[in-house]
């Protein structure tokens, strides 16, 4: 059985996290993650920061960046902007590991809600089991919006 755990991502291991990242979004560059993570990391854990999945080899298999905030509907809500996991032999696993920490998160904030955001080049709607989008599913999560975005070429990337 894997040996996971799920930490806060640490200022020192914000350059290990890179990969990751890289492999999600090709176009971020090392100092705008550098910036975004510090930035991120940088407040109270119980409002905003980045979580890690670490494996029993020490190496980084998954994020997710997430803040608490208002919604209209839900109330207090934990929403996912980046989720990420990239693993050779049970990417489920990352992904399951993540959603423990983030409903466990929701419930003690007592959050109405939990929204994630999942990347249209991750997504998959019906995918294989180790697919996001059917893990989240499987375990009661709900297609409830879509995300439009227009890149005006402004800020770090355009992207």
């Amino acid at each position: 059985m894997r040996q996971l755990t799920v930490t806060s991502l640490s200022g020192n291991r914000i350059d290990q996290a890179f990969p990751l990242v890289q492999s999600a979004w090709p176009h971020v560059g090392l100092e705008q993650w550098r910036q975004f993570a510090r930035d991120r990391i940088a407040g109270s854990p119980s409002i905003s920061g980045i979580q890690s999945v670490v494996t029993e080899q020490n190496y980084i298999a998954g994020l997710c960046v997430y803040r608490v905030e208002r919604h209209l509907c839900h109330g207090p809500t934990v929403v996912v902007d980046q989720f990420m996991a990239l693993d050779l032999f049970n990417r489920a696993a990352i992904v399951n590991a993540m959603v423990d920490f983030l409903e466990g998160l929701a419930r003690e904030q007592n959050c109405g809600a939990l929204h994630t955001h999942i990347q249209e080049h991750t997504k998959q709607w019906d995918g294989p089991e180790d697919c996001m989008v059917s893990i989240l599913r499987a375990r009661g999560h709900e297609i409830r919006s879509l995300q439009l975005c227009k890149a005006l070429g402004l800020g770090a990337a355009g992207h």
